[in-house]
C-alpha cells in the first residue's frame, strides 16, 4: 500500500506552491463590486421603506385631522376663510380651509329644496406639516341653511 504524500506550501520552504486552491485578485474584486451593488440595492430598498411608511403616517393622521377640522369648519361655515392649529396630541399640524358659496339652481334635481333658503357651500381643506412638504388635501360640499 502506498500513501500520497500531501505537500504544504510554506513561506521560505521554496515549494512550488502553483497547485493550491484559492482566490485571484481580480475574482475578489468581482466578488467585492457584486456585493457592493447588493448592498446598495439594499439600502435603497430600505430608504423607500422608510419614506413609505412617513407618507403613510402622515396620510393616516391627516385623514384623522380633517374630520376633526371638518366638525369644527361646519360650526362657522359662513366664514370665508377659516385656518388654525390642532392641540398639542398632534403638534406640527395645521389646517387652512376657504368656504365659498355654490351657484345653482336644485329645484329641478331636489324639488323639495326649491322652496327652503339656503346655500350650498364648497369647502376646500388642507391639512399640512410644519417639517416635510406633505399636505393632504379634501373638497367637500355642505348645505348651509340661511340664519
Amino acid at each position: 500500500m502506498t500513501t500520497a504524500s500531501k505537500t504544504t506550501c510554506r513561506p521560505g520552504d521554496g515549494g512550488d506552491c502553483r497547485g493550491q486552491g484559492g482566490f485571484t485578485l481580480i475574482e475578489m474584486m468581482v466578488a467585492m463590486a457584486i456585493i457592493a451593488t447588493v448592498m446598495v440595492a439594499l439600502f435603497r430598498m430600505q430608504s423607500g421603506t422608510i419614506n413609505l411608511a412617513g407618507a403613510d403616517d402622515f396620510q393616516t393622521t391627516a385623514r384623522y385631522l380633517a374630520a376633526k377640522a371638518l366638525a369644527q369648519i361646519e360650526l362657522s361655515i359662513n366664514d370665508p376663510e377659516l385656518k388654525g392649529e390642532f392641540d398639542q396630541a398632534v403638534k406640527g399640524y395645521a389646517w387652512h380651509c376657504e368656504v365659498t358659496d355654490v351657484t345653482a339652481n336644485f329645484s329641478d334635481i331636489m324639488p323639495d329644496l326649491a322652496d327652503k333658503v339656503g346655500t350650498l357651500k364648497k369647502i376646500d381643506l388642507t391639512i399640512t406639516r410644519e417639517q416635510g412638504d406633505r399636505s393632504y388635501h379634501v373638497e367637500t360640499f355642505r348645505y348651509a341653511p340661511a340664519s
